[in-house]
């Protein structure tokens, strides 16, 4: 005697009744096909709970490279705003992390207009790199070991992954303005003193950790009192912004520099010998003293820099005070020029 199951029951049972209809292995290839989806889900559902454990730029670009990890192997995330800082999670230690990190640089230089990716022959890498809005003035990139990724994994990834990504990093982009309004001399764009002392700590901890060469200098404007007494403060104002935005050409990226007093200011250069920072901090002064501002019956505007590599044994106020000193050599030596 066959059993009847009246649709009512059906229904408390939660049962379809289209199931009834289908042939075994129309069922089976439907409930892959939820297995997949929910398996989807459950992995964008996972990349926003760790993006939403985040708030600034960096810890944000870190967490989405550990999730990415199981997708798709990989040497380096960066995600940059057009004329703003580089953002970027890297797994290479050493000469290969600076390498990778420049090649970054290089490729987001200019804004994306539309997806591409290519092979980086000399460290035997592939890239991607995508837009991330319609402006394309986001972007992002990834740099990988695996030629054999270059097709469908990127596929999904950019699918189901790139339009998740924009929200959190809209969020964190505002966020660090916010952030950063706090953190910044308001005349110059400059970060402040507290920042930079913040940062040097970090900087000190990764040269020790991957043992790389690590550079200090302190710099102080020549004359510039001139200006403030003979032509105001007010000129005086324009002249350090002038000062900074001639500073901001030059450095690197991944310098870090500070605005740490009236007309001082400090920088840390990260993986550079004493060697290279002071043909860097001699362009310095070259550009400053190619300004040709001065006040009336005063010197040129000049900019006198002390330089200090960091050692391992010594102190943070320990390697400023060696700088400092050196500034004071340069002063005394007749300024405008490097002391170390």
């Amino acid at each position: 005697m066959g059993i009847s199951i009246s649709l009512e029951n059906r229904r408390k049972l939660m049962i379809d009744p289209s199931l009834f209809a289908k042939k075994p292995r129309a069922l089976v290839e439907e409930i892959e096909e939820y297995r997949k989806e929910t398996a989807r889900l459950g992995r964008i559902y996972d990349l926003h709970r760790q993006l939403g454990a985040t708030l600034d730029l960096d810890s944000m670009i870190e967490a989405f490279s550990l999730w990415l990890i199981p997708v798709m192997p990989h040497n380096l995330v960066a995600y940059r705003r057009f004329g703003r800082r580089l953002h970027t999670a890297c797994s290479c230690h050493g000469p290969d992390r600076q390498l990778l990190q420049e090649m970054a640089q290089e490729l987001m230089r200019h804004p994306i207009h539309d997806k591409n990716s290519g092979e980086l022959p000399t460290v035997g890498r592939f890239y991607h790199l995508w837009p991330l809005d319609p402006d394309h003035d986001d972007c992002l990139l990834v740099i990988h070991p695996c030629p054999e990724l270059s097709t469908a994994p990127f596929l999904d990834l950019e699918e189901e992954v790139l339009a998740e990504l924009r929200g959190p990093l809209e969020r964190a982009m505002a966020y660090e303005d916010l952030y950063d309004q706090a953190r910044r001399d308001a005349l110059t764009g400059l970060v402040n003193r507290r920042v930079f002392e913040e940062r040097a700590a970090m900087e000190i901890a990764n040269a020790n950790r991957h043992g790389q060469p690590l550079a200090l200098a302190c710099l102080d404007l020549d004359h510039f009192k001139a200006i403030n007494d003979r032509l105001g403060h007010g000129e005086g104002d324009v002249v350090l912004q002038t000062v900074s935005q001639t500073f901001t050409r030059i450095v690197r990226d991944s310098d870090l520099l500070a605005r740490v007093g009236g007309d001082e200011f400090a920088m840390i250069l990260p993986n550079t010998s004493l060697e290279n920072a002071n043909l860097l901090m001699e362009r310095l002064c070259g550009a400053v003293r190619a300004l040709d501002i001065r006040a009336p019956d005063s010197a040129p505007l000049g900019v006198s820099v002390g330089l200090a590599q960091w050692r391992s044994n010594a102190s943070l106020a320990e390697w400023w005070e060696s700088a400092d000193a050196a500034l004071y050599r340069a002063k005394a030596m007749g300024r405008s020029r490097v002391c170390h």
